[in-house]
């Protein structure tokens, strides 16, 4: 799924919906490293937030020129968006809800093992639903991670009952959205494992990133790689030869890996095997 039929999978009114987030009062941004994706989008909820804006991110590693301005910051694991949309859905929408089949699929909900899997508490998102709640006008930005995943229709499903059942408006960026009436989501799936050493396929910033892996000390720890080492990264069969580089900035076991061409049907995240390379 790409972005585009992510947004036509919503099903939402048109007052749930907007174009920008100058107005908005409390930001929920959800996989995406915005200061990559989009740093226009970036500028706006910077400015927002100086204007008084809460800001929430949820994300798999730390964005610094987003975390340090949000009023609170998660990481979730690799692969648990779904999971953090339903916890969120539920603690936004649930006492609003009347008796029915979403009232009931929520209460089925496991939040147990969704926050256990996927590292996010529920006290957490309970936070978060706490700043949307005491806001006049709270917004979800969904990120680029969302769209290739491949529980995106379901996710679509997620978002389109946060956005129908509470005050929070879904920022879609000039997106067509669909209007069809709300479908019940399906049960979240269990949460897939990304054991090993995982790499997140985002967009270069120059022309030299596209030759790097750029990773934490921590990463680095993992990989059994130096700063400057020449490596081979195998991802499904796919070699990448390029040159290991020390990010002290980073933190966490993902590492950057840039590229000039994102393919927007892909999910970014992949387990990659890293092997050393001497240099002829």
């Amino acid at each position: 799924m790409n972005k585009a039929h992510f947004f036509k999978s919503l099903h939402v009114d048109q007052s749930s919906l907007a174009f920008t987030c100058k107005d908005s009062d409390c930001i929920i941004v959800l996989g995406t490293m915005l200061s990559r994706d989009n740093k226009e989008l970036l500028d706006e909820v910077l400015q927002a937030q100086n204007n008084g804006a809460k800001i929430a991110y949820l994300f798999t590693m730390e964005d610094g020129l987003l975390c340090d301005k949000a009023t609170f910051f998660s990481r979730y694991e690799t692969g648990s968006e779904e999971g953090v949309l339903g916890m969120l859905a539920k603690a936004l929408c649930f006492e609003t809800l009347k008796d029915g089949k979403l009232k009931e699929y929520f209460e089925e909900l496991d939040e147990g093992y969704i926050s256990a899997e996927s590292n996010i508490g529920e006290e957490e998102i309970e936070e978060i639903a706490s700043l949307c709640n005491n806001s006049k006008n709270p917004m979800l930005i969904v990120g680029e991670d969302i769209f290739a995943h491949k529980r995106a229709e379901n996710i679509a499903m997620l978002v389109s009952v946060c956005a129908n059942n509470s005050s929070l408006k879904v920022l879609t960026q000039g997106q067509t959205v669909s209007s069809k009436k709300e479908e019940i989501p399906e049960e979240i799936e269990d949460l897939r494992s990304f054991d090993g050493t995982v790499v997140y396929t985002c967009k270069a910033l120059n022309d030299e990133e596209t030759h790097q892996l750029i990773g934490s000390s921590q990463f680095q720890v993992a990989a059994k790689v130096k700063d400057k080492q020449p490596i081979s990264i195998m991802i499904a069969g796919q070699q990448s030869d390029r040159v290991f580089v020390l990010d002290e900035t980073l933190k966490g076991t993902i590492a950057l890996m840039p590229s000039s061409d994102i393919k927007s049907q892909t999910y970014r995240y992949a387990v990659a095997k890293i092997v050393k390379r001497e240099v002829q």
